[in-house]
């Protein structure tokens, strides 16, 4: 095991890197409750597939929807987006749609072996139960609804949510392709002044960038409202 992942050492990188990131956000957004983003974040703390700016905009971004928000997230993994976007509704009735085949299949040649190399050290077919288990340990079961679905499939059986949608958050299949088709399918689904993000704008996934950059262009959403690391969100 290489010295960083020591659980000695990996604690102390994790209260170090976090502790700096939150001193800077309770400075630029004082009233938001950081203590649950806190709380969320050592869950996950042996989970790299984040960054702090990352995981805090997407605390941000639902801390800042109305009570009772709905949610889609499009590719959820294992939960940890999910959680943190959970973390930060309000409401009884707050909800997070999280659709994902939970499979990691991909038309994105990276992405199929990337996921294949996890699924090896898993052991398992599904990250479904893990997910499950992850909003389940931090109280939020009642706040997640999971379709293991294909994105396209998913959004005809939601059909019925097109305009209802405050916040919707797309990190699914990388390729360009299916990058176009989730914003297609997806963007009429986020009410009128509602938000819309993606991950992975600006990495090595430059379908996803070129996808995002020619819908913009096409006038599909109203204005760019932040970036945090690879993350990108527009008001509709």
């Amino acid at each position: 095991m290489a010295f960083k992942h020591w659980p000695l050492v990996r604690d102390v990188r994790f209260a170090q890197k976090c502790n700096r990131f939150l001193r800077g956000a309770r400075k630029r957004r004082p009233e938001l409750n950081w203590e649950e983003f806190h709380r969320i974040a050592r869950h996950f703390k042996t989970d790299d597939m984040g960054s702090f700016p990352e995981r805090g905009y997407l605390f941000q971004l639902a801390s800042d929807q109305p009570a009772d928000a709905q949610v889609v997230e499009v590719g959820s993994w294992m939960g940890a987006s999910t959680c943190f976007i959970a973390g930060a509704l309000r409401g009884a009735g707050a909800k997070i749609f999280a659709v994902d085949n939970f499979q990691g299949l991909s038309t994105c040649g990276e992405d199929s072996a990337w996921y294949n190399r996890h699924f090896q050290k898993l052991g398992a077919k599904s990250t479904l139960e893990i997910f499950q288990k992850n909003f389940a340990d931090l109280g939020f079961t009642l706040r997640a609804e999971p379709f293991v679905s294909d994105s396209l499939a998913a959004a005809q059986t939601l059909a019925a949510k097109r305009g209802t949608i405050d916040f919707i958050f797309i990190d699914g299949d990388h390729s360009y392709e299916a990058c176009k088709a989730d914003i297609v399918a997806w963007a009429p689904f986020v009410k009128c002044g509602g938000v819309i993000a993606f991950h992975d704008f600006g990495s090595r996934a430059d379908g996803v960038t070129r996808a995002i950059f020619e819908e913009t262009k096409a006038g599909r959403f109203a204005e760019i409202i932040g970036v945090a690391g690879t993350i990108i969100a527009f008001r509709m």
